[in-house]
């Protein structure tokens, strides 16, 4: 496995391409961390994640963990835990005291949790996201939830 840097306008395309598959809808390029990681196995990408990290904080934010849902699942499970083993490490290098990160994702739940010693925050959180723009990122599908989706179709 061959653990990269990832390029935010390399790789961008890829990442959207698994996000859609996920439906999971489009980050903003400019939005995605500088910080962040691809694995690929066999010359082939896998998985990737990033990692934001402020300046004057030891404080690390581990976000849009994304596997290519094509690839075989002993494939994945292995380059996602050396992934998430990376995105940590960078964190420690960075200066980072504590990492958070936040996730829907039953699976992921369950990695986090199993294979590389988080604990679970909480379980009732509600996330918030507001464009600051004119309005030009849209509905901000990328930052909501089906079950959100449903209820703002419903009102």
């Amino acid at each position: 496995m061959l653990v990269r840097d990832w390029d935010r306008d390399k790789d961008y395309d890829m990442l959207v391409d698994w996000w859609s598959q996920h439906d999971f809808g489009k980050v903003p390029k400019e939005c995605l961390p500088p910080i962040g990681t691809i694995i690929e196995d066999n010359d082939k990408p896998i998985c990737a994640g990033g990692l934001y990290v402020c300046d004057g904080t030891k404080f690390g934010f581990m976000e849009w963990i994304v596997a290519d849902p094509k690839a075989p699942l002993k494939v994945t499970h292995k380059c996602l835990k050396l992934l998430i083993d990376t995105l940590m490490n960078k964190a420690v290098v960075e200066g980072c005291l504590l990492l958070y990160t936040v996730t829907e994702n039953p699976g992921l739940h369950k990695r986090y949790v199993k294979y590389h010693g988080l604990s679970k925050g909480e379980n009732n959180a509600r996330t918030f996201v507001k464009d600051l723009t004119d309005g030009s990122y849209g509905p901000l599908l990328w930052a909501k939830s089906q079950e959100v989706l449903d209820e703002e179709h419903d009102n």
